[in-house]
């Protein structure tokens, strides 16, 4: 008799907890996302396309005053009721309820946009024209060598109509300066200490200078020698000075090579090392081949380019290719810096829902399955819970495709603009 009730009892418990543990296994994450999109559970949308084995969860904070709302639920004639898509015994229902307020993840914290109207890379918009955060400086050579005439016009005076028209053309918000050398003593022996050490910041670095800058220039006149170095150094100064900028560019404008004792190269290569990003660009303003060989070794060492300019057609162009040079540069890097962090928006929306997912899925089980032996109410349960999570996943794709097809037609148009670019060039 009492091996009879010994039996009796097991068959009970087996009655009882078999299916709610038969039921745990199944809901296990593992098997959930092996199992998702093969049809073997009812209610089920197609399979997500998810590989989280190499993806960092980042935890979302619990703030059950914001959880994702439930969609209005359909009251069937049957007593029963209707939510996303599931169709519940509203006794059920009410423990789904009780569930989501308590417990449910708020997956509309993984569905952040991502703005592309942001200012863009040092501010140049194609639109506008418009420049900002460009530190750019010109390095005015006012030697004694510079007194000579090409044509009807000295050189000094064909090179401050150059810059003069460079800053005309310049966007509003580029930070400019002028810095000068060789316009202090004279070219004897007896001024070159004073001619070398002479470097003069003429018009300060500011924003919108160009007036300022057109004025100074009436301030100085050629004589003296060449510290190019020297002037590379009085430069690196001012940006250091500056504070950090997305972008320097430095444009040495010289006729002539180092003749105050210094090592241009060294100073370039100081430039680079010490101001990141920075780019010496060189113009060398003759006919000379030694002189054009050792400005284009500064130029290259400085992270930059080299342009002859033998006439004043030549420099202006000179000059103007530079600015082209820098509109290019910008869109450029305001292309790739969207792209990445598009790129990061859609991997941190990823790695929210997958947080969320993980957090709702355990608690579900240890609140859930591991306390309720009401096997029918804990699959309608979690069907309902998984397409809630589905359709949020999709959500987030949606989301993703939609910011896809934005960057596409900016990057069609930014390719457009650089076409444009490349071609007034020539």
């Amino acid at each position: 008799m009492k091996s009879f009730k010994v039996c009796i009892i097991i068959l009970l418990l087996v009655v009882l907890i078999a299916p709610s543990t038969a039921f745990a296994v199944w809901w296990n994450p593992l098997t959930w996302f092996n199992n998702w999109g093969r049809g073997e559970t009812k209610n089920e949308q197609k399979a997500l396309p998810i590989n989280n084995t190499s993806v960092t969860t980042t935890p979302v904070p619990e703030n059950n005053t914001s959880v994702t709302p439930t969609p209005a639920p359909i009251n069937n004639a049957s007593g029963t009721t209707t939510v996303y898509g599931v169709e519940m015994q509203n006794k059920c229902f009410t423990k789904f309820q009780d569930f989501i307020k308590t417990y449910g993840a708020d997956y509309s914290k993984c569905l952040a946009d991502f703005d592309f109207n942001e200012e863009y890379c040092v501010g140049f918009d194609p639109a506008t024209e418009g420049l900002s955060d460009i530190n750019l400086i010109v390095i005015l050579d006012s030697s004694g060598s510079m007194a000579e005439k090409i044509g009807s016009q000295a050189k000094i005076d064909v090179a401050k109509k150059a810059v003069s028209d460079l800053l005309i053309k310049m966007p509003k918000g580029v930070n400019t300066g002028l810095v000068v050398y060789g316009h202090k003593g004279s070219n004897s022996a007896a001024d070159k200490s004073l001619s070398c050490k002479g470097i003069e910041e003429v018009a300060k670095l500011g924003t919108n200078n160009s007036s300022n800058i057109i004025a100074a220039m009436d301030s100085f006149n050629p004589k003296g020698w060449t510290p190019i170095a020297g002037s590379l150094d009085f430069a690196k100064n001012i940006f250091k000075n500056n504070g950090t900028s997305n972008k320097n560019y430095l444009i040495l404008v010289s006729d002539g090579v180092e003749s105050c004792d210094g090592d241009p190269l060294t100073a370039a290569e100081g430039l680079k090392a010490e101001i990141p990003g920075i780019k010496l660009n060189v113009i060398g303003f003759t006919n000379d081949s030694k002189t054009q060989e050792f400005l284009e070794k500064i130029a290259t060492v400085g992270g930059g380019s080299y342009l002859t300019a033998s006439n004043s057609s030549d420099i202006a162009k000179a000059f103007n290719d530079e600015l082209l040079a820098i509109k290019e540069d910008c869109l450029s890097v305001t292309l790739f810096q969207m792209y990445s962090r598009n790129n990061a928006n859609n991997m941190s929306n990823l790695n929210c829902w997958l947080a969320a997912y993980d957090k709702e899925s355990d608690d579900f089980t240890a609140n859930v399955l591991q306390k309720s032996f009401d096997a029918e109410c804990n699959l309608e349960i979690s069907n309902a819970l998984r397409l809630r999570q589905n359709e949020f996943w999709y959500k987030k794709e949606a989301l993703a495709e939609k910011n896809s097809a934005i960057y596409d037609k900016i990057k069609s148009d930014f390719n457009n603009q650089l076409q444009v670019l490349e071609s007034s060039k020539n």
